[in-house]
């Protein structure tokens, strides 16, 4: 068995319509990407529970850098405690595909520019660091510095926190990676409690994580965008004298709500830089 099978893939993420990697992960598309950097993460979550995904969201990160946001699409891998027989049949279908190197490693050599890699590690810190600075340094050049999310730990972190990515963990140590075995690439995957699948879009912010379905990424990125024109407007208004703050700061009437559609069809949001 193909531990990256790409008509799994679909299978697991049969709910995306739109273009796919050649691995046969959902790609939503670039400027999805760059317009996820400016949503929030109460805007995701918000739009993601009115669609009952309710369980996408995990905090409680050492976050190496939580001056930057992380956004990129989902590489998964599995991971469990050491069992010997189970981990030879693991190597032997890594030698049949020819991976070469750790196990960690097989996961990293698939990735591409855009991509975030997720890692179910059971929130292993102890000979659960999932990369030092090497393989770390594999992971910035290979997605173009996104980054990496790891239930688990990392080791090398002076080394690793002067790489051009961002990494959430759960712990530091200084012991290499050990007593565990990857038992799947691109499969569901369980980060504390949200469950990710291969194709979702990483939004991690200094809150925390969420993953969006890339079903559900264009609807994300345009409740959020809705939700800060309509922010500037009503400011605009308290500022113009128009409006009072109790009036924009409860439900809007009406007229309200048609003078704000008629000055969002008017404005050309990028000049706002909201």
């Amino acid at each position: 068995m193909d531990l990256n099978s790409a008509e799994r893939i679909r299978e697991l993420t049969s709910g995306y319509e739109g273009e796919r990697t050649a691995q046969g992960r959902p790609r939503v598309a670039d400027d999805i990407l760059e317009r996820m950097t400016r949503v929030t993460t109460e805007e995701a979550w918000g739009a993601l529970s009115s669609a009952g995904f309710q369980l996408q969201f995990e905090g409680d990160w050492i976050n190496l850098h939580p001056e930057r946001v992380l956004v990129g699409r989902a590489v998964t891998c599995r991971y469990v405690p050491h069992r010997p027989d189970l981990n030879e049949v693991i190597q032997a279908e890594g030698e049949e595909h020819g991976r070469i190197g750790g196990q960690n490693s097989w996961v990293i050599d698939t990735l591409e520019e855009g991509d975030v890699l997720v890692v179910e590690l059971f929130g292993k810190v102890n000979r659960g660091t999932f990369i030092g600075d090497n393989l770390g340094t594999a992971i910035a050049i290979r997605t173009g510095g996104t980054g990496l999310v790891v239930d688990g730990g990392i080791r090398d972190t002076q080394r690793v926190r002067q790489l051009d990515m961002n990494v959430f963990t759960k712990g530091l140590h200084p012991t290499g990676i050990g007593e565990v075995t990857m038992t799947e690439m691109n499969g569901p995957a369980r980060i504390g409690q949200a469950t990710v699948m291969p194709g979702d879009v990483v939004l991690g912010t200094s809150s925390g994580v969420i993953f969006v379905p890339p079903q559900l990424a264009q609807k994300v990125v345009e409740d959020s965008e809705n939700t800060r024109l309509r922010d500037f407007w009503g400011k605009k208004t308290i500022a113009d004298g128009k409006y009072t703050p109790g009036e924009v700061d409860r439900g809007w009437t009406d007229e309200m709500n048609a003078e704000f559609a008629a000055w969002k069809e008017a404005v050309d949001p990028a000049a706002l830089e909201i």
